[in-house]
């Protein structure tokens, strides 16, 4: 009788292990064409992620064209560096954790990624790189840096466009939501 409680201890501690597991990497869910990490709360906390961010980091400084990794750290760092989250536009920290995040997703896509949830990342990381560059708070930059952030914002728009219209190609079911995201202006 005690072996098999034992046994069944076990089963039951290598059934929790198992789902801790499977739940390792983060949940994704793309809502009216934007991507996000689903945490169960209205906003995700960043500290509840550090430790899957720590573990990806570490992944890939052993396996650095792990494409599933890549991706993944790119998306919590555009769910923590984004308008919303630092709406300060002259961040400098944000924009550069968005720069590497754009980076990785352009790495991972280089590597043949087949994911669709790949296109609509890029798209958006190319939209909050837009909002970066965005020329507004003119009294922080000289004239040349001005220039400089307007050449910046107008190729990621473009970039940014052209990712919407390729993730609007593939979900043809929510291709409005696409086109409604591109920057017109």
């Amino acid at each position: 009788m005690k072996k098999l409680n034992k046994f069944i201890a076990c089963v039951i501690a290598l059934m929790f292990l198992a789902i801790s597991l499977l739940r390792a990497q983060p949940r994704v869910m793309v809502y009216n064409g934007k991507i996000s990490l689903k945490s169960g709360t209205l906003a995700p906390v960043e500290k509840d992620f550090a430790g899957s961010a720590d573990s990806l980091d570490k992944n890939l400084k052993i396996h650095p064209n792990d494409t599933t990794s890549l991706f993944f750290r790119a998306l919590i760092y555009l769910q923590f560096n984004s308008f919303v989250m630092n709406p300060d536009p002259g961040s400098s920290q944000a924009t550069n954790k968005l720069l590497l995040a754009k980076s990785m997703a352009d790495r991972a896509d280089s590597l043949n990624m087949k994911n669709f949830y790949l296109k609509v990342l890029q798209a958006q990381l190319c939209s909050e790189l837009v909002t970066r560059n965005a020329p507004i708070e003119t009294w922080r930059f000289n004239e040349k840096q001005m220039a400089e952030r307007r050449k910046k914002h107008d190729y990621y728009k473009e970039l940014a466009n052209h990712y919407y219209d390729i993730a609007a190609l593939i979900d043809k079911n929510n291709a409005y939501a696409y086109h409604r995201l591109k920057i017109n202006e």
